[in-house]
């Protein structure tokens, strides 16, 4: 029978054994294995089918480096080198492990179906398991000398609960910006690696745009670029899609190219044919090297490396050995029509940052559109007035703009004002002239104004003018419908709506910024054309406040899907003047001023003594007949 010491000496033994001398990557093609259920290359690990995952790997060995920022496309082996890091920690240099996920499910199925066939089989990690069962649902696995655990980005309580010093966070792109109710949970999680001097941080995605976290984190880095030598003038570059992947002019069908393999690399320096058979050998003499170096003929890195703890590599699709440049080129033609899969290609496949901005107006481009009129006089072509006014704290922003056939349009007033009365003397009881004098004056006919700030001053004004004025509220695609009414004067005992109340108009906000920014680019296809004006001398004010926002291409990470949005250019820009034009477009709907036709034989009306206000039908607004615009 063994005595005790004899029952505890392979543990002993285990316990003070030194680690070998190895790198993660030298450890891996010795002891990794690949599962045949997620590895379309099943046995055993070689680096050499994936040379830059060397470079990658092996900085984790370097003890001068704390973090390491992965930028990579899909399908390039970013994860499983970072698999191999984990396994090279559990046999040589044991430590409490956490492997944070976007999502709670992501992380449970990491953990079943990739690290524990992973563990189970390498004999070398194996020998690690313990008799203690794991718990699933604590979303971690018990080993003899740590424990690897598992969390979600959107569990706080997975993220804050014990002290780390490996830190993995995989598709950083994809997580929620805050972990339930606490803070940002790549910061929640980075703050349990504290108490270890020696702690090591690897975060890993695909990017998205320059919010996005592994494009901020890899900016901070050395910015490491892996080069690779031309088989024909072996001179070293970076493999970039744009330019330089090539396919015959005439083709266009993504399908032939593939299966023909009709795509090949150009070289950027003696411009030779690079084909997929040429791929492996330049992989395999690639050298990394960071910003502000580059690889000589000799494959040298040229120029000093900056030191730093933080080491960020990119890469793309082009170097990956499972694909072929005709499927990299096939995958940009059936994507480049189609906004949300060309969102995919760019950083799916060529891990590059998508250029948000979809539709951006330039101050000097919008200038264009000045005409030689002033400012308070109406041109000919104007039949209706409309107003927008963007309510402030303590004071208030104005358009007054003029309507004519064809949705055509002239700034009349754009405006600041610091007190209510004279808002409501310009706004509202001002008749302005032609510069024909034959033609009578006309008076705002509808005004839309912002309940943003000071709501209840804001429905006292509306209630005062209910027949020119419209209380509304700016809403991004919350309806199906561009306008959407809901009631604000009720009887206080049913709720019933009080005849004649006052409503609140709810604005979809993004529609009418669509429609603005549309018909000022259609002004710039034509100039001479242009129905879109500005009167002359317009202030700067005004054209930056306007261009101050442009549309994005935004990437839900809840739902993969992408959906469009008008952002701010820069945090905090004033663009209370574009809001103004928003709101004085509402109000040209509201009066289906778009239905104003030279052959429609629609008109506006006048009533006998020319005082167009006068006869403005309260709660009538549209009317099918020749007096259809009432006033």
């Amino acid at each position: 029978m063994k005595t005790a010491v004899e029952l505890l000496r392979p543990a002993i033994i285990k316990a003070f054994q030194l680690p070998q001398d190895l790198t993660v990557s030298q450890w891996a093609d010795k002891n990794r294995v690949l599962d045949s259920k997620t590895s379309s290359e099943p046995g055993q690990w070689r680096t050499d089918r994936t040379p830059y995952s060397r470079g990658i790997m092996d900085a984790f060995n370097d003890p001068l480096i704390e973090d390491i920022v992965i930028m990579a496309s899909t399908q390039v082996g970013k994860t499983e080198s970072l698999y191999n890091m984990i396994a090279y920690i559990i046999d040589q240099d044991p430590g409490p492990v956490l492997l944070v996920m976007p999502r709670e499910s992501d992380a449970k199925s990491v953990s079943s179906k990739r690290l524990r066939p992973m563990l189970e089989l390498s004999a070398v990690l194996s020998s690690h398991f313990t008799p203690i069962g794991d718990d699933i649902t604590k979303m971690e696995i018990q080993l003899d000398r740590m424990i690897l655990y598992f969390s979600g980005a959107n569990s706080p309580a997975g993220l804050a609960q014990r002290p780390i010093k490996y830190l993995f966070l995989d598709e950083t792109d994809k997580y929620p910006h805050f972990s339930g109710k606490e803070a940002d949970p790549i910061k929640l999680s980075t703050e349990r690696t504290r108490t270890f001097w020696d702690r090591k941080i690897v975060k890993c995605s695909t990017p998205t745009t320059k919010e996005g976290y592994i494009w901020r984190e890899y900016e901070k880095s050395d910015r490491c670029q892996y080069y690779v030598p031309c088989p024909h003038c072996g001179k070293y570059q970076v493999l970039l899609f744009r330019s330089n992947v090539k396919w015959p002019e005439a083709e266009r069908d993504p399908e032939k190219i593939r299966e023909m393999r009709l795509a090949w690399y150009e070289c950027l320096y003696c411009k030779g044919r690079i084909i997929d058979s040429m791929k492996q050998k330049m992989l395999l003499q690639g050298r990394w090297a960071p910003e502000g170096c580059h690889v000589n003929e000799r494959g040298e890195i040229v120029g000093a490396p900056p030191k730093t703890s933080k080491k960020g590599f990119w890469i793309n699709a082009l170097y990956s050995p499972w694909l072929s440049f005709s499927e990299v080129a096939a995958e940009f033609l059936r994507s480049q029509s189609y906004p949300e899969l060309l969102m995919n290609f760019v950083n799916s496949w060529l891990a590059e940052l998508w250029q948000e901005t979809h539709d951006q107006t330039k101050p000097e481009e919008l200038k264009k559109l000045c005409v030689a009129y002033k400012k308070g006089v109406l041109p000919d072509g104007v039949l209706v007035l409309t107003g927008g006014i963007d309510v402030q704290k303590d004071h208030f922003y104005v358009i007054i703009r003029g309507w004519g056939y064809e949705q055509e349009s002239w700034l009349i007033l754009a405006q600041r004002f610091e007190t209510k009365q004279e808002l409501i003397e310009v706004v509202f009881n001002t008749y302005y002239s032609f510069d024909n004098p034959d033609k009578q004056p006309l008076g705002v006919r509808l005004t839309c104004v912002d309940t943003g700030y000071r709501t209840d001053e804001v429905y006292e004004l509306c209630r005062a003018y209910m027949d020119i004025s419209r209380a509304i509220k700016g809403r991004d695609r919350i309806f199906s419908s561009p306008l959407h009414v809901s009631t604000i004067d009720k009887y206080p005992l049913t709720g019933q709506p009080i005849p004649g109340g006052l409503k609140l108009w709810h604005l979809d906000t993004s529609y009418f910024k669509d429609k603005v920014t549309r018909l000022v680019k259609n002004s710039f296809l034509d100039i001479e054309e242009a129905k879109w004006h500005l009167y002359e001398k317009i202030p700067d004010e005004y054209l930056n406040q306007f261009c101050a926002e442009h549309k994005v291409l935004v990437l839900d990470k809840k739902t993969g899907r992408t959906y469009e949005e008008w952002r701010p250019m820069t945090p905090n820009a004033p663009s209370h003047f574009l809001d103004c034009e928003v709101y004085a477009a509402a109000a040209a709907e509201m009066l289906r001023v778009q239905d104003l036709r030279r052959d429609s034989g629609k008109r506006i009306y006048k009533s006998s003594s020319g005082k167009e206000r006068d006869n403005y039908g309260r709660g009538n607004w549209l009317n099918k007949k020749s007096n259809w615009l009432r006033r």
